[in-house]
């Protein structure tokens, strides 16, 4: 009697034990899922705030004092969501799959990018970021990013190629970031400032060799 009173106990226990586990994995997962879709959520968000704030900036004070509004917040932004999003990138794809995804590349541009024009103690007054592809960049930026993180809160990234969003993104928004960085980045070498080293030049002039080819490269995988 008593010996089946003990494996009664240790069955139950065994049973609770598996039970409390597969609320904790349900519980994990669940909490991750919320997560994740406030992550795309906040940062979609924040990027339509992007162009909102350019939208309201420049009528007011012109492209010459535009960086001073606004620059700041690119940058932070550019930054943490990038940052946020490799996380993501290898919590569901794994470190292999991660480093040949199209996503570590748009990251790691982005981390140049403001590495190379954040301008962090002068940004109102460079010349580089008073040209009109400054705002050029900022329009695509904010709709290609808003869209692509809109899109991975319902469809994984899925989109329809006959979805006029597509086509927009495709044809006008992508062409249009990529050409705007890509003079960016000139107008930056072409104008030394008091932040440029020559390693730092040489770096420049080889992004600008390589940035259409790899920019071509991710392209055709859009289509």
């Amino acid at each position: 009697m008593l010996r089946i009173q003990e494996n009664y106990l240790v069955l139950l226990k065994t049973k609770v034990s598996v039970q409390i586990q597969s609320s904790m994995a349900l519980f994990s997962h669940s909490t991750i899922s919320k997560l994740y879709q406030w992550y795309q959520i906040c940062t979609t968000f924040l990027y339509l705030a992007l162009l909102a704030r350019w939208i309201i900036l420049l009528p007011l004070v012109g492209s010459k004092f535009l960086p001073g509004g606004i620059h700041e917040f690119l940058c932070h932004l550019m930054v943490w969501s990038s940052l946020a999003e490799l996380v993501w990138l290898f919590k569901f794809h794994g470190f292999k799959n991660g480093l040949q995804s199209r996503t570590l590349v748009k990251c790691l541009n982005f981390f140049y990018f403001v590495t190379v024009l954040h301008f962090h103690d002068d940004y109102e007054h460079a010349l580089v970021l008073k040209n009109t592809s400054y705002s050029s960049f900022i329009i695509g930026l904010s709709l290609t990013q808003s869209h692509s993180h809109w899109c991975k809160l319902f469809k994984r990234g899925f989109v329809s190629k006959k979805s006029w969003f597509y086509k927009l993104e495709t044809w006008i928004w992508m062409p249009v970031l990529y050409i705007s960085e890509f003079y960016l980045l000139l107008l930056n070498v072409q104008n030394p400032n008091f932040h440029s080293t020559p390693v730092l030049d040489r770096i420049n002039r080889v992004v600008l060799v390589l940035f259409f080819p790899i920019a071509l490269t991710l392209y055709k995988r859009q289509l």
